[in-house]
């Protein structure tokens, strides 16, 4: 057997939901059988990415209680091969997993995407912030070209129950809040600012404001667009005070 066969096949085994017959390993007289050699690895294989979903999904394991979210990662892990060479982005399927197997509690499912995008603001990569000086110049000179920039860290996600009271309370050591369906749907900014990730929700007005900058709309187009569907809002005054908030957030990029 050369190399590759010999890897193609500890792999296909490893990869199988059963450790099979290993009669392609050779015997050791005085040590274990090859199928429980084998089978060690197919064991820690597992554990290794169960323990990566725990890590990731901190929150939601709390949440559901180590033992129910032992089973559900175990099966997830069997569906979900890791297909990334960095482990540290295993799991971005799971909240999607969670929704189908939990359809009647979808906070479970919004509590692990929660979870998922956090983490991912934690890894992101850094970026050069603009800052307050920065937009200053830019206005001075083309101001009806500006194209603001968010930082790769920034993602948002739609809640539609009290998700953000339950993660308040797990993180705190408390006990969550019953589970309240929300009469409206939130909208949640999440971001890292210096080393930290953040969040918050955001209104309805700046969601709208901060897709069209991340579509690349210029500043003046994004203002036109607000200014069409908020005719009920002082545009000029809330689109200014957001883009101050933004700048001290850190949530724009030079690029």
């Amino acid at each position: 057997m050369n190399l590759e066969e010999l890897q193609t096949r500890f792999q296909r085994n490893l990869l199988a939901a059963e450790c099979s017959e290993a009669d392609w390993i050779r015997e050791s007289a005085a040590g274990l059988p090859s199928q429980e050699r084998l089978g060690i690895y197919h064991n820690a294989y597992r554990i290794r990415l169960i323990d990566v979903l725990l890590d990731t999904f901190e929150h939601t394991a709390i949440y559901l209680g180590d033992e129910w979210f032992q089973q559900l990662a175990s099966t997830y892990v069997q569906a979900h091969l890791s297909t990334n060479t960095n482990i540290g982005f295993y799991g971005q399927d799971f909240p999607r997993f969670l929704a189908e197997q939990f359809p009647g509690d979808m906070e479970i499912s919004e509590l692990a995407l929660m979870d998922w995008k956090l983490r991912r603001a934690f890894d992101g990569a850094d970026s050069n912030l603009l800052t307050h000086d920065d937009l200053q110049r830019l206005a001075a000179t083309e101001i009806s070209n500006i194209r603001l920039q968010p930082v790769p860290t920034l993602s948002t996600t739609t809640q539609h129950f009290n998700t953000l009271d339950i993660w308040h309370a797990i993180d705190q050591d408390g006990q969550p809040p019953v589970v309240e369906q929300s009469a409206q749907p939130i909208e949640v900014l999440i971001w890292r600012k210096g080393h930290s990730p953040h969040f918050r929700s955001i209104s309805k007005i700046e969601s709208a404001a901060l897709a069209r900058v991340c579509s690349g709309d210029t500043l003046e187009a994004v203002g036109a667009y607000l200014a069409q569907d908020f005719p009920d809002v002082d545009v000029v005054t809330e689109f200014g005070l957001m883009l101050h908030r933004w700048l001290d957030d850190e949530l724009l990029s030079k690029g």
